[in-house]
C-alpha cells in the first residue's frame, strides 16, 4: 500500500474525485479491489473479462500472489456458489482487519493527543473525503502529532499550541484562524515554521494555491526534517491540484483538455526534486504515484504505460498489487475504453498486451478493432521483450474473435500436462477447447474437456473445466451424462441448470430417487412437479407427488427458495377473497380426472398466482458461461400459462356464470395495471381485452367481479 502521510494520500485516493472510468464491467457492483470484492471473472485471459481481472491474474503470477478469489466448498455436490460472476454476499463481509487497524490508529492518536495535553476528538469522516481534502485525515494529524513529539527544540507549551492548530485544521479552520490561535508564538523559535506549515495547508485545502507555495517555498530549506521533507512533496500536490483547478467540464465531468499544462510540468519538476533528493522518503511511493498522475495530465501515454509497468513489477504485495490495478483501469482505462490500442508501449509489453487484448473485444461494428495486421506489425516488439507468449495469446484470442478456428486447432496442441499458476497455458487449452466446440466436434469436444480437468489441480479451474463439459454434453444430446455415476459434472450449479432447462421428466424422476443429496432431489422434484402442471400432466403430478418420500429432509432456505417443496402444500385459503378453492392437491386430483374444470382451472390458477412457483431460471443464472448457450430454449419449460386457463373458461359451454365471470375478470387483471402480461402466454390485444370487459359487464353484472372491476388495460 501507499503510505499514508500527512498531507498526502496515495494516487487512488485522489482518483476518488477524477470521472471513473468504466472499462470493466463491475461497476455496478462491489468495488474492485475492495477487501471484499472478489474476483468475478473466469480463470483464464479473455477479453470478455474484466480488464483489471486479467491484469491481476497476470501479474500475481510472477509474485506468487494469492489471488482474490471465490472459495471453492468442499463438498461441491450441496453448493451452488460456485461461479464466474459477481457474488452478491461478497459486498456484505465483514472487514475485521480493517477495523483493527482503524482501532490501532485510534489509540496511537488517542496516546498522542494525551503527551500533547489536548482533548481528544472524533476522527470519523475521513472516507467522506475527495480531492485535495483526503489527506486531512486521522492519519495525517498523528503524523503530525509524531514530528512535534519528536522534536525537542519546542516546549511542552508550543507543542500542545500546534498541536491544537493541527485539530482546528482537521476540522476547517482557516489559515487566518491557525494563525491567530498561534500569535503567541515566539518568533525566533522553530515552532513558526511549523506554524507557516499549517497556514500552507490551510490555504492548500481552500484552493488558494499561490498562498500556500509562497508558505511552502522557504520550508524545503528547514533544518527541521520533517518539515523540508514535507514541504517539498506538498509544493508538487499544490501544482498539481492549480493544474487541475478548471478542469471541469461543462457537466461537472473531467475534462483533460482543461489542465493546465504549465502547472503540471512544474509539479513533474517538485515530484522529481523531491525523488532525487528523498529517493525512499515518506512520500517517495505516493510521489511515484503523482508522477503518473502528472503523466496522464499531460497525456504522456507511453511514458505512462511505462511508468505502470514498473510500478506492476515493483509491487510488493496482493494489496499494493490490487491498489495499482484500480488506480491503472481508472487512469489508462479511461483513456482507452473508446480509443483502443492498437500498437504496443515501448518499455511495457504487460500493458500493451492487456489494452491490445482489451482491443480485440466486439465494437460498434461488431469486429475487433484490433487487426491482424495490428498484430503481425507487434510481434517484433513482444519477441524482443522476451514476452512472445503474451503475442502468441493475443494471436490465439484475435483468431478466436473472428472465428478462424481452424487457425487455432491447427496451432495449439493439447497438453500431456498442465503447468501449475501458468494462465497462459491453460487459457490457450481452453482456446483449443472452445474451437473444438465452435465447430461441433462434441465428442472430441468432451473427451478433451475430461483430459484437461485431469490435468488441472487448481479448483478454481476445474469448476470453469466442469461448465464446459456439461454444455458440451448438452449440445451433443447427452444431458443424462451429466448425472451417470461416474460423472465428473460435480457443481450443483451446473446440474441445476441441466436439470430446470432441458431434462427429461425420467431423468428428473431418476434424480429424485438417485440423486447424490438431498439439495439435487429437491430440485429436481420441484422440476418435475412444476413441469407435469404446467405442461397438463395431472395424472403424472398425483404419483410424482408421492415421489417427496425419496427425500429424507427437504431442503428449505434462501439458497433454495427458488425449489420450496413446501409451495405445493397450497390449501387454497390464498385465493381470492369471494372465490372459494381446494388445495392443489384437490384440484389436480379433478382436472386428471376432467382436465377441462372450468372451477378447478380457475384454481390452478389461482396456485399459480398466489405463489408463483414456476421454474426459475433466473436464481443460478449467473456466471455458467457457454453452458447457458447449450441450455437456452426459446420457449423455458416450466413457466405457468393463467392466461390460458383463463381463455379456457371464458369459452367453455359447460362453465358456471361464477367461473365464467371470475375468469373474465382474472384474464383482464393480467394486464393490471401496466398493460403488459404478467400471467404467461401470448399477449392479447387492447380490443380482445376490451372485448373481455365489456362481455363482463354485460353478461355478468350483478357478479361480485363485475363490480369490483372499474377499468381494462
Amino acid at each position: 500500500m501507499i503510505r499514508k502521510t500527512p498531507l498526502a494520500f496515495g494516487f487512488c485516493a485522489l482518483l476518488a474525485g477524477a470521472p471513473q472510468a468504466f472499462a470493466s464491467f463491475d461497476m455496478e457492483y462491489c468495488k474492485w479491489g475492495e477487501d471484499d470484492c472478489l474476483l468475478s471473472g473466469t480463470p483464464v485471459l479473455e477479453p470478455g473479462n474484466d480488464s483489471r481481472d486479467n491484469l491481476l491474474r497476470l501479474l500475481s503470477e510472477a509474485k506468487s500472489v494469492t489471488l482474490p478469489i471465490q472459495p471453492i466448498p468442499a463438498d461441491l455436490t450441496r453448493s451452488r456458489d460456485v461461479y464466474f460472476a459477481f457474488h452478491p454476499q461478497w459486498d456484505t463481509a465483514l472487514r475485521a482487519a480493517e477495523m483493527t487497524t482503524r482501532q490501532n490508529e485510534n489509540d496511537l492518536l488517542n496516546q498522542q493527543m494525551a503527551s500533547l495535553h489536548v482533548d481528544p476528538i472524533e476522527f470519523n469522516h475521513d472516507d467522506e473525503q475527495e480531492n485535495r481534502f483526503v489527506s486531512n485525515n486521522a492519519d495525517s494529524v498523528s503524523q503530525f502529532f509524531a514530528a512535534l513529539l519528536s522534536d525537542t527544540t519546542l516546549t511542552a507549551e508550543q507543542k500542545q499550541a500546534l498541536a491544537q492548530a493541527r485539530l482546528g485544521l482537521y476540522s476547517g479552520a482557516s489559515a487566518e484562524q491557525i494563525s491567530e490561535s498561534l500569535i503567541t508564538l515566539a518568533p525566533e523559535s522553530s515552532s513558526v515554521s511549523y506554524r507557516t506549515y499549517l497556514t500552507g495547508a490551510a490555504h492548500f485545502y481552500t484552493g488558494e494555491y499561490a498562498a500556500a507555495k509562497q508558505d511552502f517555498t522557504p520550508l524545503v530549506n528547514s533544518d527541521r526534517p520533517w518539515l523540508a521533507e514535507t514541504a517539498q512533496y506538498m509544493l508538487m500536490r499544490t501544482a498539481l491540484n492549480k493544474s487541475a483547478e478548471n478542469s471541469t467540464g461543462q457537466y461537472g465531468d473531467f475534462d483533460i483538455q482543461r489542465i493546465d499544462r504549465n502547472a503540471a510540468a512544474q509539479a513533474e519538476n517538485a515530484a522529481q526534486d523531491y525523488l532525487q533528493r528523498w529517493p525512499e522518503g515518506l512520500y517517495a511511493e505516493s510521489s511515484r504515484g503523482m508522477l503518473r498522475r502528472i503523466n496522464w495530465y499531460l497525456q504522456n501515454w507511453a511514458p505512462l504505460a511505462g511508468l505502470y509497468e514498473q510500478a506492476f513489477l515493483q509491487a510488493s504485495d496482493a494489496q499494493d498489487l490490487k491498489r495499482l490495478v484500480t488506480e491503472y483501469d481508472n487512469v489508462v482505462g479511461m483513456q482507452f475504453y473508446d480509443q483502443s490500442v492498437q500498437q504496443p508501449f515501448t518499455d511495457a509489453p504487460v500493458v500493451s498486451y492487456i489494452e491490445m487484448l482489451r482491443a480485440i473485444r466486439p465494437n460498434r461494428d461488431k469486429v475487433p478493432t484490433l487487426t491482424q495486421t495490428d498484430l503481425d506489425a507487434s510481434k517484433p516488439f513482444f519477441e524482443k521483450s522476451g514476452k512472445l507468449s503474451l503475442w502468441r495469446d493475443l494471436q490465439l484470442n484475435l483468431w478466436m474473435a473472428t472465428d478462424n478456428l481452424p487457425a487455432i486447432l491447427q496451432t495449439v496442441t493439447p497438453a500431456q500436462k498442465l503447468p501449475a499458476r501458468d494462465i497462459l497455458a491453460f487459457s490457450e487449452q481452453v482456446m483449443y477447447g472452445e474451437a473444438l466446440m465452435g465447430q461441433k466436434q462434441w465428442p472430441a469436444a468432451r473427451d478433451f474437456w475430461l483430459k484437461l480437468l485431469k490435468l488441472s489441480e487448481d479448483g478454481e479451474q476445474q469448476q470453469y473445466l466442469q461448465a464446459k463439459l456439461a454444455a458440451t454434453l448438452v449440445f451433443n444430446g447427452q444431458a443424462a451424462a451429466v448425472f451417470a455415476p461416474d460423472s465428473v459434472v460435480t457443481n450443483l450449479r451446473y446440474r441445476s441448470r441441466v436439470l430446470k432447462a432441458v431434462a427429461t421428466p425420467e431423468l428428473l424422476r431418476q434424480q429424485v430417487r438417485q440423486g447424490p443429496n438431498n439439495e439435487e432431489r429437491t430440485i429436481a422434484l420441484h422440476t418435475l412437479l412444476v413441469r407435469d402442471l404446467t405442461e397438463n400432466r395431472f395424472n403424472d403430478w398425483l404419483q410424482d407427488r408421492k415421489l417427496a418420500s425419496e427425500i429424507t429432509q427437504p431442503i428449505i432456505g434462501e439458497a433454495f427458495n427458488d425449489v420450496n417443496l413446501t409451495a405445493f402444500e397450497w390449501n387454497g385459503t390464498a385465493a381470492e377473497a369471494g372465490y372459494v378453492c381446494h388445495s392443489l392437491d384437490d384440484t389436480v386430483a379433478t382436472l386428471s380426472k376432467h382436465a377441462d374444470d372450468a372451477h378447478a382451472l380457475n384454481c390452478l390458477g389461482e396456485f399459480f398466482r398466489t405463489t408463483q412457483t414456476h421454474v426459475d431460471l433466473w436464481k443460478d443464472a449467473a456466471g455458467n458461461g457457454v453452458l447457458e448457450v447449450a441450455i437456452d430454449r426459446k420457449e423455458p419449460f416450466g413457466q405457468f400459462d393463467r392466461q390460458s386457463y383463463y381463455q379456457q373458461v371464458i369459452t367453455s359451454p359447460k362453465a358456471e356464470h361464477e367461473d365464467r365471470s371470475y375468469a373474465l375478470y382474472r384474464a383482464i387483471m393480467c394486464y393490471a395495471p401496466s398493460g403488459a402480461n404478467e400471467c404467461g402466454g401470448e399477449e392479447v390485444d387492447k380490443l380482445q381485452r376490451k372485448g373481455w370487459f365489456t362481455q363482463l359487464k354485460t353478461q355478468y353484472p350483478g357478479s361480485p367481479w363485475a363490480q369490483k372491476l372499474k377499468y381494462y388495460w
